[in-house]
């Protein structure tokens, strides 16, 4: 537990403990998975799927479906490549079942850390909306792999494991994705 009272994640063995537990039917085990996985499912679905309500509802189907599964869960690959393979296949879902309307994710100006100069708020928030408009460019799959390689910090196995394809199909999407994204 944090200083909050929050838990924090103690690594794959943690988590592998806490689905144990869930499938048990521990439901603290299954709060403290939640308030760790919440927020980091919520930000992988609203860049999937483009709208807040949309991407909350998904966010408890997806931990609604680990609490179901736990049992099923094998210890074959670390929980998070489980849990994030869960909110790929719900939030593809989503996407078949409505047309997506594209929006700014972060209207937002930036904040300025006192540590540092205005001059820098301004350029990160700058360069944030420019990596969010070059990733809205992104096919999905594309998009998917880089969510999942630079903001949840999945490895191309383990990607490949998530979204149910080939390593190689992985490294073929980044590459496509790198080329198209190019310098920012």
């Amino acid at each position: 537990m944090s200083e909050t009272g929050i838990p924090q994640a103690g690594g794959p063995e943690q988590e592998t403990e806490w689905i144990r537990r869930i499938a048990a039917g521990d439901r603290r085990a299954f709060e403290e998975l939640y308030a760790v996985y919440a927020k980091r499912v919520f930000r992988f679905m609203i860049r999937m799927v483009r709208d807040e309500a949309r991407a909350e509802e998904l966010v408890n189907d997806v931990l609604v479906e680990v609490w179901k599964s736990a049992g099923r869960f094998e210890g074959r690959s670390k929980p998070s490549t489980w849990i994030f393979g869960i909110a790929h296949h719900k939030g593809l879902n989503a996407l078949r079942g409505k047309k997506v309307q594209l929006t700014e994710l972060d209207e937002a100006s930036p904040v300025a850390d006192p540590k540092e100069g205005a001059d820098v708020a301004v350029d990160r928030g700058t360069l944030r909306k420019r990596v969010q408009v070059a990733l809205d460019e992104l096919s999905p799959d594309h998009r998917t792999v880089v969510e999942l390689t630079f903001f949840h910090g999945l490895s191309y196995p383990e990607i490949a494991e998530a979204i149910g394809c080939p390593t190689g199909t992985v490294k073929t999407r980044m590459f496509h994705a790198k080329k198209r994204l190019g310098p920012l």
